[in-house]
């Protein structure tokens, strides 16, 4: 009987001493894991929300890109038409602005703009770059 009571008392320090490592090793190991999870989930969730933001600002940049850009193609085809008109009733163009009135038609026409200016290159380019007579001073 003496070596149950001591198998006994050998088994309640074993259980004294797993409960004390559950409580200095165990408890903290599951808060810190449970602190690290949250840590993660709330750094996802802060993520998400600066992601969302940002494609919602992304989107009214290119709203407002767009409504820039139909502006300065407005603007083109006014610059294109007074151009065109200016230098076919002088009867000459100088080349130099030939040459910007050309580059202007091209991104006039990269925005998908072609109305009514397409002819407007063909007459400009074939004005001549000095006029017929030189005015005497």
């Amino acid at each position: 009987m003496q070596w149950l009571e001591q198998y006994g008392e050998a088994a309640g320090y074993i259980t004294t001493i797993l409960g004390l490592v559950a409580l200095i090793l165990v408890k903290p190991m599951k808060r810190w894991v449970h602190k690290r999870k949250e840590g993660k989930e709330k750094a996802r969730k802060e993520q998400a929300e600066f992601r969302r933001e940002l494609r919602d600002s992304l989107a009214e940049i290119t709203k407002a890109l767009g409504g820039l850009s139909d502006d300065i193609g407005d603007l083109q085809y006014e610059r294109l038409s007074q151009a065109q008109d200016f230098y076919t009733s002088r009867g000459w163009c100088p080349g130099a602005k030939k040459e910007m009135l050309c580059k202007m038609h091209a991104s006039y026409r990269a925005k998908g703009r072609n109305h009514l200016s397409e002819h407007y290159e063909e007459e400009i380019l074939r004005l001549a770059d000095k006029p017929e007579k030189e005015e005497e001073s």
